[in-house]
């Protein structure tokens, strides 16, 4: 049964201009999370329309979780945060389009982001200035440039300049304070200890052989969220480019990877407790049967080996990482 699509617009006080956007439901459903799915340069709310046709056919085969997509059209803005211009996109998807959305779809408490290329920069900075509201960000070859100050692009980064956008962001005169205040490395660096507390899912996808070199913002991001130890998912792929045969199966991947963050690791009650009588019995006896090929006697493997581990943090304190200093 195809989906239903619902077109709008919003008139907010965080933007200059109304904003178009598009919902796109599975018919007769539950209240299912939310999806926020914010476009690249270019992108439309019609771009979503487009995408119904795929969505309908991937929810028919469950190869992605059902949820309700929303997509608004973001202009030649960039997703910018600048209070000065009113052009404030944080706080419109925060504030009001999730709302308005609410208003239009029956949608559960569990709302998500994602973007591709411009839109996975502004899912990237948003998720990480509002860690609590979001469960899980997802970015496919998000459009980043390496370094925490503008001073640190050098001109290999900047290609995607010549496609404009706000002269503020983007451009030999750009406003390097307000680069800097909307940039996700430094947004998860200022916020890391609520991202860690958080613990939202994050999903980075790059190219690398990306014509626009955004590859390379993307692994700065990734050695960033490393050295915070903040838990990430990364995929750099072969012979990817920014746009091309791949951005299908990359799109589905990254919807996909959703159903990781809904549905966790499956669970095997009786073989949990198996394992657990035999690291209680100081492992002399023989591991029951399919003890030793699931992820729960992996876990209570770890809980077994967890006073070596204490006992190495106390040395070494950086044993109590997730990501070591490298």
């Amino acid at each position: 049964m195809p989906s239903k699509v619902h077109l709008g617009e919003i008139t907010s006080k965080h933007l200059r201009n109304p904003a178009p956007y598009a919902i796109i439901a599975p018919e007769n459903y539950e209240p299912l999370p939310l999806c926020i799915f914010l476009l690249g340069a270019g992108g439309t709310r019609d771009a979503l329309v487009d995408l119904q046709p795929v969505f309908d056919a991937w929810w028919a085969d469950r190869s992605i979780p059902q949820m309700v997509f929303a997509t608004p059209t973001p202009g030649g803005d960039y997703y910018i945060e600048d209070a000065d211009a009113r052009v404030c996109w944080d706080s419109f998807l925060a504030l009001d389009f999730i709302a308005e959305v609410r208003t239009r779809a029956t949608v559960s408490d569990r709302i998500l982001l994602a973007g591709i290329s411009g839109g996975g920069y502004g899912a990237l900075k948003l998720a990480f200035a509002r860690p609590d509201l979001f469960a899980a960000v997802a970015a496919m070859q998000p459009m980043l440039e390496p370094g925490l100050s503008a001073s640190d692009v050098p001109p290999r980064n900047r290609l995607h300049h010549s496609a404009g956008g706000p002269k503020q962001l983007v451009g030999p005169d750009r406003d390097a304070a307000l680069w800097e205040a909307n940039n996700p490395a430094n947004r998860a660096r200022a916020n890391a200890n609520a991202i860690r507390d958080a613990n939202p899912a994050i999903y980075l996808d790059a190219a690398d052989r990306d014509f626009l070199n955004a590859h390379d913002g993307a692994e700065f991001l990734h050695r960033a969220l490393w050295d915070l130890d903040i838990s990430h998912e990364y995929h750099l792929v072969r012979d990817a480019d920014h746009g091309g045969p791949t951005m299908r199966p990359r799109t589905h991947a990254m919807f996909a990877w959703f159903g990781s963050v809904f549905d966790g690791p499956a669970s095997d009650t009786a073989t949990e407790q198996a394992a657990t009588a035999w690291l209680e019995s100081g492992m002399k006896t023989k591991a029951p049967s399919g003890a030793t090929s699931t992820n729960a006697f992996l876990r209570f493997l770890r809980a077994g080996l967890e006073p070596a581990r204490q006992r190495a943090a106390e040395t070494d304190p950086t044993v109590a990482r997730r990501f070591g200093r490298l």
